[in-house]
Parts: C-alpha cells; sequence; structure tokens
C-alpha cells in the first residue's frame, strides 16, 4: 500500500509540472501574441502585397508588368487582403493573426483525439516558435501553406465517416493544388496521404491497396487539375502566361542555385552546402529527436494501435518537410517552419496521456518534452527581446524606411516614378507606404548581380537600361546596404546602369545606407543634403 501511495504521488508531481510549464508557455505565447501587434511588417510578405497594391490600385499585370518568379496564388492571396483590408501594416498584422488562428484551431481537433494535454502542447510550441521569428516571417509563404496541409490532414485521420473515400482524395488534391499555387515543392508530398488512408481501408490485402491507391492518386489528380487551371486561365485571360512561362523557365533555375552567400557552384557542391545547411538549426533536430521518442514509445506498445499510424504519418511528413526545406537550394529560417509544425506535432505526442501508465520511469516523457522545447522556446523569447529594444540592424532599417517614406512623400507627385535599387532594407516598405509607382517591372535588382555571364541575365540588364532610358523615372532609390550575396559569377559591376544615373540624374540626398537620386531636367531644391526638403 506504501509504494502504491508513493507511485502515485510520483504520478502528480508529474502531472503538476507537466501543467506548470504549459502555463508557462501560455504566458510566453500571450506575451508573444501582444507584442506581436507592435510590428512593422517586413520580409516577403511586404514586397508581394506592394505587387498586389500595384496590380488592384494601378492596373498592373504581374510577370508582364512585374518581373517576380512567385507563383500566381500567392498574388491571388494578397490581392485578396488588399481588396477586403487595405494595404496597410494593421491589415498584415490582422490576416496574420487570423491566418494563425485558424491553422491552430485546425491543429487542436488533429491532436485532440490523443489528449487535451497533447493538443494544447503542439498548438503553444508552434504558435511560440512562429511568433518567435518575428515580422519577419509573418504571412511567410512557406507558413501560409500549413493550414491547406493540416486541413488534409485532419480530412485522412478523421473517424470514418459516410463520405466516399475517393471524394476525401478529390478535396485533398484540391487543398495541395493550393498550397502548389504557392509553394509547389511542398505539394509533391500528396500520395503520403493518399497511400495512408489507402492503407487503412485495404484489409492487409496488397492488391486492394494497389487498387486504391491507383484509383485515390487519379481522383487527387484531378482535384489538383481541376484547382490549378483558374488562376492559369487567370494568367491568360490577362495576357500574363506567356511571360510567366518566360521567367518560370528561364530564371526560376537560375535563382535556384542562389544560397545567401552563393559560395557553391555546380550540383554536387550545392548538395553538400544544403546538407550543411541544416546543421545550422539543431533546434529543428532536438525537436525531431523527441517526434522520435514518440514513435518509439508508440512501436514498443501494442496497446496503442489507435495513435500507432497517425504519429508514423507525421513523423513521416517531418521527414518529408525537411527535404523539401532544400529543394528549393536555400535554407533560410522560414524554409524550415512546415517541419518545425509536424515537429511540434511529433514532440507533443509523448505528453499524451496514452503513455502515462506505461513509462519508466514516469517523468522521462515530460523531461524529453522540456529538453527538446527550451532551446526553441528561448529563442524565441530572445527574438522578442531583440526587437523590443531594437537590434543596431533593425534601428538602420526602421530609420531607411522612414527616411524614404518621408522623402517620397514630400516631392513624390501624383504621376512620378520611382526606380527602386535595392531587395531588402526598407525600401519596399517605404514604396509601399507612400504608393509609389516604380519605372520598370524590375521592383527589386537581385537578378541583375548573379550569374552575370549567362545569356539571360546579360538580357535583363539589357531590358532594364533601355526601359529606363525610354522613360527616365524622377527618382532613382540606390540602397546599398545589406547587400547579401557574393561569390562565383557574381558581381555588382553595373557599367551601363552607372553611367545612366552619371549623365541623367544628381545626388539629392543621402541617407542611413542608401541614396536618393533625382532626374537632371528637374530643379534642384534651393537647400539639398542630408534631409528631405
Amino acid at each position: 500500500m506504501k509504494n502504491t501511495q508513493s507511485f502515485s504521488c510520483s504520478n502528480n508531481s508529474v502531472e503538476h509540472a507537466k501543467y506548470l510549464y504549459l502555463a508557462l508557455l501560455a504566458v510566453i505565447f500571450l506575451v508573444e501574441f501582444v507584442l506581436s501587434f507592435g510590428w512593422r511588417v517586413r520580409g516577403d510578405s511586404i514586397f508581394i502585397h506592394y505587387l498586389a497594391c500595384l496590380i488592384n490600385e494601378h492596373g498592373f499585370v504581374p510577370y508582364r508588368d512585374l518581373f517576380e518568379i512567385n507563383m500566381p496564388g500567392t498574388y491571388l492571396f494578397h490581392i485578396a487582403i488588399g481588396k477586403l483590408f487595405g494595404y496597410s501594416d494593421y491589415a498584415l498584422r490582422m490576416v496574420n493573426v487570423a491566418w494563425l488562428a485558424a491553422t491552430l484551431l485546425v491543429t487542436w481537433f488533429i491532436m485532440k483525439p490523443f489528449g487535451r494535454v497533447t493538443a494544447l502542447a503542439a498548438c503553444l510550441l508552434f504558435s511560440i516558435i512562429y511568433l518567435g521569428f518575428g515580422p519577419d516571417m509573418s504571412l511567410q509563404r512557406d507558413f501560409i501553406t500549413i493550414l491547406p496541409i493540416a486541413t488534409a490532414i485532419l480530412l485522412t485521420i478523421r473517424p470514418k465517416r459516410n463520405h466516399p473515400d475517393n471524394f476525401i482524395h478529390l478535396l485533398l488534391g484540391v487543398l495541395f493544388a493550393f498550397v502548389a499555387l504557392i509553394k509547389p515543392y511542398h505539394a509533391i508530398w500528396l500520395p503520403v496521404l493518399i497511400v495512408y488512408n489507402c492503407i487503412q481501408n485495404s484489409n492487409g490485402s496488397v492488391k486492394t491497396l494497389l487498387k486504391l491507391c491507383i484509383v485515390g492518386n487519379i481522383f487527387a489528380l484531378f482535384g489538383v487539375l481541376l484547382t490549378l487551371i483558374i488562376p492559369f486561365l487567370w494568367l491568360w485571360k490577362i495576357g500574363s502566361l506567356q511571360a510567366f512561362w518566360d521567367i518560370f523557365s528561364s530564371y526560376t533555375p537560375l535563382y535556384a542555385q542562389i544560397s545567401g552567400d552563393l559560395k557553391v557552384r555546380g550540383s554536387g557542391a550545392r548538395i553538400v552546402n544544403i546538407l550543411y545547411e541544416y546543421s545550422n538549426f539543431k533546434r529543428l533536430g532536438m525537436l525531431a529527436t523527441a517526434s522520435f521518442f514518440g514513435v518509439y514509445l508508440v512501436l514498443t506498445q501494442s496497446i496503442f494501435v489507435a495513435i500507432k499510424r497517425p504519429l508514423i504519418l507525421f513523423f513521416l511528413l517531418l521527414i518529408c518537410y525537411e527535404l523539401s526545406a532544400g529543394i528549393g537550394g536555400k535554407l533560410w529560417s522560414y524554409h524550415y517552419i512546415p517541419a518545425i509544425y509536424f515537429a511540434c506535432l511529433g514532440a507533443a505526442f509523448v505528453l499524451s496521456p496514452f503513455f502515462a501508465n506505461v513509462s519508466r520511469p514516469n517523468f522521462l516523457p515530460l523531461l524529453v518534452f522540456i529538453v527538446a522545447s527550451v532551446p526553441i522556446v528561448q529563442m524565441a523569447v530572445s527574438q522578442q527581446i531583440f526587437m523590443k529594444w531594437k537590434t543596431p540592424f533593425e534601428l538602420s532599417k526602421n530609420i531607411r524606411e522612414d527616411e524614404i517614406t518621408a522623402y517620397l512623400n514630400t516631392h513624390l507627385s501624383p504621376n512620378d516614378k520611382v526606380q527602386p535599387l535595392s531587395w531588402t532594407g526598407g525600401t519596399l516598405e517605404a514604396l509601399l507606404a507612400s504608393k509609389a509607382i516604380p519605372a520598370t517591372p524590375y521592383i527589386v535588382d537581385l537578378q541583375f548581380y548573379h550569374h552575370v555571364s549567362t545569356p539571360y541575365i546579360q538580357s535583363l540588364r539589357k531590358d532594364f537600361i533601355a526601359r529606363l532610358k525610354r522613360e527616365p523615372p524622377k527618382f532613382i532609390i540606390d540602397v546599398y546596404a545589406n547587400r547579401g550575396i557574393s561569390g562565383l559569377d557574381t558581381s555588382y559591376e553595373f557599367h551601363e546602369l552607372k553611367m545612366f544615373i552619371k549623365v541623367y540624374y544628381y545626388k539629392d540626398y543621402s541617407g542611413n545606407g542608401f541614396d536618393m537620386f533625382r532626374r537632371n531636367n528637374d530643379q534642384p531644391p534651393k537647400k539639398t543634403g542630408t534631409g528631405p526638403t
């Protein structure tokens, strides 16, 4: 009797520790959530939202009037945001919160059958990590894809219902088509869900399984094609389908070969470099280890038939989306977010009540969860502290954005056009804030500086200069701060552009990491120098 009481007390202590740690995670989440309302939205979402503004408000045609490599689904997503909510930071923050809330809601229903504590842990852990990456992660394309993927998983692991399975396969195809319209390589794992669904209905017969898989994939493919045809009909209708194909076939393969520094060249060297880049995000490895521990607990306990397959599915998808992160040839923080999502689901499984009576020692699952989650939670908290107190880099970017915005708001007339020479550092945020109209399709100039010896990049440079000469913009914004690539076949020498600026423009303003050039045939202001006049 005494031993039983001791064991019960030990279990109670573990339960108390579990709830205390979850309460701590909840507090961290709430603090991050409140702080996120003060963010300046940054990164790719601002860039794409600026393009959506040009499309909605000024009739720009994507790919034809805007040189860009994003898939049409990304444009349609931001076009809808712009039409419904506008183009302010506030609008993007609200959509970001709503999208995160919808993702967490679907996640809750995925994990709820395996325990409310498990579902809560998964939701808290993922939301803390996502918010911890800060405004640069807000509405990143990789994050947007998680909601349709999670919805597809919920349909796949659902209890048996009256709908035929092939109808579900059709819906899975539709959902993954949405994923493909934003990040195509995240959609390649659709067959994993189809096969998983078919295994549950095959009754152990290989012949039946093969038949179900063939039919299921046909229905899923039909759903994919039915959905994909709509945006491409839109591109055809607005006259940009050919421009999309030219960019997709000629520039995208070159872009896929660059990394943050372009230090490697050749497919073999790039593969080695990508494998090395995985080691830079060790915290994901900690979560993946916790997921593996959950799988181990499931596979070694015969009583867990009800949760065995879903957990194996989540762990398999974790591996799949870790591979997806490297398919694009670059491993930046937001590329990891789908893999982090599945790692959070797998790590949360170790807190499942199914393990309460079989794990020895009984505190081990909780210890594994804490050890795996603390490093990545600590990273999230540190990021929030940096954003709260502003690093020199962040302050510099904010100052630059405000300076460019103030200058354009002071000097820009309704019909004036602007040419930015930048792809980072606050320029695009300023262009969106001032509603500036670009002079050429080249909103960023990244494509002019890598693979410079290739005929395609040379043709882009010639087209850029020809457009500038044909209709010189009133202002050119040269942001020389934060140049982020270097290496083989990479050069910032653009002699024709330098000569064009030297002949037709004068420097009207020198700011924090940028110069503002004004066209010569505009009378210079009485006072020039270091600030807007």
